[in-house]
């Protein structure tokens, strides 16, 4: 009897981010390779995002144009719903393969409940001086995941009417409503507390907002503060295998010129990666470029995904934490 042959469907996105802040063609062709090395009878297709030829370097822009082409690498249609991660399960689905991705598709655990089904869902990570090392893994449940989740059970209560003297009307009775200053009372005073209790805990009055606003102020203050020091300490990022500049120099330089260490920049959410997320800073004349914003930046304590803070198409107010002048792209944070 013949074998089925192994069908892989390939996060390209996912994997060409690994251990990045930027996706690299270079390293996503490097695990690719190594895969099929492993298992040479596979039969492979790798999924990026929409967004993907616009993220990675300007050097292998031309090189994914020609691989895309080929039919090497394929993108999801323009505006299709779930992005890149949709489609990628969907083809999964369709010819019944295994998923290389080190992303839980936490969203979509509900629609493709085979995602938990051991051997359908592999991991991979390059390591220093040994080569690309791929293992079978398990989904990981977070707050987009619903499955196994218990519906709430509701509990409705019955409605008790008892009239001026103890009786109670039964089904057919024609109730007539009487004031009763009383119960207006008894009911206002529980309401009254609860209002109370809320706008103390949500600090909804403008004087107790502006004091729940202190602790908060002064612990981005310390944290800025902290990341200047660091910043003309180190000006430089931590030195990565791929040095491609990120961005032009001329925008770039008129973006360090306008932005000092510890700024106000605003910017745009733009597509997410493994560690974070990929920001387009908007300065006041109209240049834009291409900023990174780790998950480590993005909150006390850091969230596991930088989606799970941010929205694609958010435009927020982001602090400037770094300048990588090599690769001419700036590291933001909340």
């Amino acid at each position: 009897m013949k074998k089925t042959a192994l069908r892989v469907v390939v996060d390209g996105s996912n994997l060409a981010t690994e251990g990045r802040t930027i996706p690299s063609l270079v390293q996503l062709d490097d695990a690719v390779r190594a895969f099929i090395d492993e298992h040479p009878s596979a039969d492979v297709i790798v999924v990026v995002d929409a967004s993907f030829e616009h993220r990675v370097a300007p050097g292998e822009r031309a090189r994914f144009k020609e691989a895309e082409i080929a039919g090497e690498i394929v993108t999801p249609p323009a505006g299709a719903l779930g992005r890149g991660d949709a489609f990628i399960l969907k083809i999964a689905q369709r010819i019944n393969a295994v998923v290389l991705s080190n992303d839980s598709f936490q969203e979509f655990h509900d629609e493709y409940p085979w995602l938990f089904d051991v051997g359908r869902l592999i991991g991979g990570k390059p390591v220093k001086g040994v080569g690309w090392i791929f293992t079978d893994r398990l989904p990981v449940r977070g707050p987009k995941s619903t499955r196994d989740a218990k519906p709430a059970t509701k509990t409705v209560k019955k409605l008790a009417v008892t009239l001026p003297g103890g009786a109670t009307p039964s089904i057919g009775d024609t109730l007539t409503p009487v004031k009763s200053t009383r119960a207006t009372k008894t009911v206002a005073k529980p309401v009254k507390a609860v209002m109370k209790k809320a706008t103390k805990e949500g600090a909804s009055s403008e004087p107790e907002a502006k004091a729940a606003t202190k602790p908060a102020k002064a612990a981005v203050k310390k944290t800025v503060k902290k990341a200047v020091a660091a910043a003309e300490a180190t000006p430089v990022v931590a030195v990565r295998r791929s040095r491609q500049p990120v961005n032009p120099e001329e925008a770039f330089a008129a973006f360090v010129k306008a932005v000092k260490i510890g700024g106000r920049v605003e910017g745009e959410v733009m597509a997410f990666t493994s560690h974070g997320a990929v920001i387009t800073a908007t300065l006041k004349n109209g240049t834009t470029i291409e900023c990174y914003a780790p998950t480590t930046n993005l909150g006390t304590p850091a969230p596991t995904r930088a989606r799970d803070v941010l929205k694609r198409g958010d435009k927020r107010a982001f602090t400037l934490i770094t300048v990588d002048s090599e690769r001419r792209i700036a590291e933001l944070g909340l």
